[in-house]
Parts: structure tokens; sequence; C-alpha cells
């Protein structure tokens, strides 16, 4: 007996970038969805998407509805607020890119308005997409509490003209953190080394239970790093990304699937279109982590660096 066909879910894109590109490359390798509209001023961006994908200059067309079922965010930061906030008024579930906004107090408004219009809302955490991230929590569960972790993550740049290196590279380790305590810091800390160029940060997070997290992010490293230890009881579980084994346990590999963390962001938004999924949806992770990073950024400008009360 043959199973119901996958239903195909038609995907909006807004964002012609670095991470606009990525999605186009992903969203065409998969079955079940298809890029039939993409927001773009630019005319050279015809060559990017199939002939069947229809081009519009203006996002705000979306919102009278009928394009697509869903839309992917993937501009600036700094427009998310305003693109997100429009596209849950008009009832369009949406994936966004990471940081939710650059500023707490939108992320809030954000998390309060879908509250309010409970619909499917993703944010591209990558990481909390990748499967050697996700069997690393799925371990933890099993080797007992979270004793503290250490993670870092940096490259050479990029250099955002509108931003730092903290609200670059620190949302995929906070959220990381976050997500697999599964409750917010009490305290941040945070020690910047920055010049004209660029920053490199050090922040300490401490978690009630006495549990900590050490992280390293900058764009100032001399290559590419991401690694994410945990340290639970006595054993050490680290995944690191750029590694030939990706997950290791006490220095034992442990085998875990290649798929690609964006194709899983991917399928999961759609599948949360198509059956109403929604474990890891919403806003309150994306916004506790704002919320860490402004607690960061406000201790790095003190002297000492000294610890912020995130709240």
């Amino acid at each position: 007996m043959s199973s119901e066909p996958t239903a195909l879910i038609r995907l909006g894109l807004i964002g012609a970038g670095r991470w606009g590109k990525n999605f186009i490359r992903t969203v065409r390798g998969l079955d079940g969805v298809v890029l039939s509209v993409f927001c773009s001023r630019n005319p050279a961006s015809g060559g990017l998407v199939d002939s069947n994908c229809k081009i519009i200059p203006d996002w705000h067309d979306l919102l009278a509805g009928g394009f697509c079922d869903g839309v992917i965010i993937a501009t600036p930061p700094d427009t998310h607020a305003e693109i997100l906030q429009a596209m849950i008024r008009a009832r369009i579930p949406s994936l966004v890119e990471k940081p939710l906004t650059l500023d707490l107090r939108e992320a809030i408004d954000l998390q309060q308005l879908l509250r309010r219009n409970p619909m499917p809302v993703l944010v591209d955490h990558i990481y909390l997409f990748h499967p050697a991230y996700r069997e690393l929590k799925r371990l933890t569960a099993e080797l007992g509490p979270i004793r503290s972790i250490e993670s870092e993550g940096g490259n050479r740049g990029p250099f955002r003209p509108n931003y730092s290196a903290l609200w670059d590279y620190g949302p995929h380790d906070i959220a990381m953190c976050l997500d697999l305590l599964q409750k917010p810091p009490l305290r941040v800390a945070c020690k910047a080394g920055e010049t004209s160029e660029g920053g490199n940060y050090e922040l300490d997070l401490q978690f009630p239970g006495d549990v900590r997290a050490s992280i390293k992010v900058g764009n100032l490293a001399n290559a590419k790093v991401r690694r994410f230890a945990a340290q639970c009881g006595s054993n050490t579980l680290v995944f690191d990304d750029l590694a030939p084994d990706k997950l290791q346990l006490d220095g034992a590999s442990i085998p875990v699937a290649d798929t690609p963390p964006l194709v899983v962001a991917v399928e999961t938004f759609a599948n949360g279109i198509r059956h109403g999924a929604t474990e890891g949806f919403g806003l309150d992770l994306a916004t506790e982590v704002i919320r860490a990073l402004e607690a960061a950024q406000s201790s790095s400008r003190r002297p000492d660096g000294g610890p912020q009360d995130p709240g």
C-alpha cells in the first residue's frame, strides 16, 4: 500500500546575499519544497533561481498572500523586526536568519506579537539543526547533569559595518547553551579585545545550579573554529564542526548523520507548515539569546568587564 504523497510547500525568499544564495541551493535540492517567489531589487537575481520562480522587487507584495506557503527572511538583522512583524500580522509562516534582531525591545515585541497570533515562526540558529549537536543534546540526557560548557567560534572576518562580531558569532554559542540547559543565564560577563577592524570576546555565563559556560568568539581569529564541549559528570562531549569526527565522547568518535544543518532547518520549517509541528518553533529562545547578547555588550563596556544581570 503506497503512502500519500507529501504536500508541496511553496517558499518565498527575501534576501539575495550570501545566505540567500545558500537557501536557494538548499531548497533546489529538496523534495516536497520549491522556491516559488524571490524578493530582490537586483536585476541580476533572475539568474540565481529557476525559471518557474517569480521575482518581485518589494517584499511588501507578499503580504497580499497567494505567492507562497511560507517565507525565508535572509536579510540583514536590522531589517528582521519590520519584515517579521508584517509576516506575523499577515499570518505567513516565517523562517528568519539569526540574530532575531539587534535590539532586545524589538525581540520582545515580536515575541509578544507571536504569542497573540500563534503560527509557525522558526529562527535559524544554524547549529541547533546540526546532527552532531542534536546527538550531543540527546546524549547529555543519558550521561547526567551538565557541569560546565566551553565553546569557541570565529574566523578572520567577516567585518560588518553595522554590528560587531559579538552579534555575528555569539548567537551560535549562546543559542546552543540555552537550548541545552533549557534556562537563561543568571549573570553574563564579557571581556572585549576590539580594534578598528573587528574584535574578539570572552564571555562567562553563569546558570542556575552553578553551571558555567565559557565562550570565546570573534572575527580576528587566525583560522576558522567551531567547537562546543559539554562536561556531564565525568564525561566530556565535544562537537567540533571542523574535525573529521564531528562528535566525540571522551575522545571516542560518535557516528552522526552528515546531513547539512541548513537542509535540516528548511525541512523542519516545511514540516512545521505542513503538519503544524511546534518543536523548535517560536521566539522564546531567540529572545533570550538577544537578552544575553545585550548583557554581554553592556558588560564589555565596563572597565572591569564585570557580570551583568540579563533580566
